[in-house]
């Protein structure tokens, strides 16, 4: 692909969506970005920053919905747009609309004419170990196995186990998709936890007179450190969003699964102690030190330094993933600083 290649993102409107958008425009590329209805105003005036560079239509059901105007002129799609677990009213509907919604605009683009396509899945359907205390070491041929009736049939089912089916059968649904249609070079990115600072284009945390934590994304694991309130739990295994950003930006001139293979790749930093964390921003940040609960200074007992393999990372993309002090240090900073812009708007940040 040519830079002023256009490229068409579902989901621009969140955390990592921004990022993406970012990164393209950086490289050259234009962006044609997809929101609902209802956020395309605001969207269009945050990614107004872009100039030209960036258009924001709106794309309002992904799951049924036809949009054959989405994609007219478009070179390649990243796609982004998935819906919350928690959001939908049952976890049938929840995974319908995630893997009908990626099946569908991935269809659409192969009828455009589009044959370089990207998706964001997570290393939650690569393995769920991490959330039980085993750290088996995992690489890119490794999968979740699901009992999707299983799941269906269990009214109690907890929201996580809902979100690691749609990832497991989004993106099983997705390579079934291209295994039919080989032309098509697909590229998928697995990423745990991340984190780093917000891009210019994502607005949402900075607007209005409440505080919404989710707005913070995955970041609010990190935001608790700056609050006498302490932290919120987070998970050991990061990577900085601006590395997944990069990533799937990269995928776009990635050599062909021909020459390269299942281009399925993995990212994730090494993982660090809960510990090694708190000691690192109490070090860096002396003024928020007082901040961080004894919980959060602990070890977990278990001592594993790699269980991620990022080696189709590198042999693919050509890329590593930035040091996690400075994704950690870059958040805090961020947060800080929005922190900042909250209180001279007089929001209440204690709820």
């Amino acid at each position: 692909m040519s830079q002023k290649s256009l490229v068409l993102v579902t989901g621009v409107s969140g955390y990592l969506g921004s990022h993406v958008v970012d990164q393209l425009v950086v490289a050259g590329y234009r962006v044609r970005g997809t929101v609902r209805s209802a956020k395309v105003l605001n969207n269009k005036k945050a990614f107004a920053v872009y100039g030209d560079a960036v258009e924001i239509i709106a794309w309002d059901d992904l799951v049924h919905g036809t949009h054959p105007e989405a994609f007219k002129g478009v070179d390649a799609v990243i796609h982004l747009a998935a819906p919350l677990a928690y959001r939908e009213p049952n976890a049938e509907i929840a995974i319908s609309v995630s893997v009908d919604g990626s099946v569908n605009v991935l269809k659409q683009a192969e009828q455009a004419g589009i044959k370089n396509f990207g998706y964001v899945s997570s290393i939650a359907a690569v393995t769920t170990g991490f959330t039980k205390g085993e750290f088996t070491p995992v690489t890119d041929q490794d999968w979740v196995s699901i009992n999707k009736e299983e799941i269906l049939s269990n009214k109690d089912v907890d929201g996580f186990s809902v979100y690691v089916a749609e990832k497991v059968l989004s993106e099983r649904a997705v390579w079934e998709f291209v295994d039919q249609h080989p032309h098509i070079e697909l590229a998928t990115v697995n990423p745990p936890f991340f984190y780093g600072p917000f891009a210019p284009g994502h607005r949402s945390p900075f607007e209005g007179n409440t505080f919404n934590a989710l707005s913070l994304s995955s970041t609010r694991m990190l935001w608790g450190l700056i609050q006498p309130s302490g932290a919120s739990p987070m998970s050991p295994f990061l990577v900085d969003v601006r590395d997944v950003a990069r990533a799937l930006v990269a995928a776009l001139k990635a050599p062909p699964a021909s020459k390269v293979g299942r281009k399925r790749i993995l990212i994730s930093g090494n993982w660090r102690q809960l510990s090694d964390i708190a000691e690192l921003v109490a070090t860096k940040r002396p003024e928020l030190a007082s901040h961080i609960p004894a919980s959060q200074k602990a070890n977990l007992p278990v001592k594993v330094k790699q269980v991620v393999d990022n080696k189709r990372l590198n042999e693919v993309l050509g890329l590593d993933v930035t040091p996690w002090e400075t994704t950690i240090l870059d958040t805090i900073d961020a947060l800080v600083d929005l922190e900042k812009q909250w209180k001279a708007r007089r929001v209440d940040i204690t709820t």
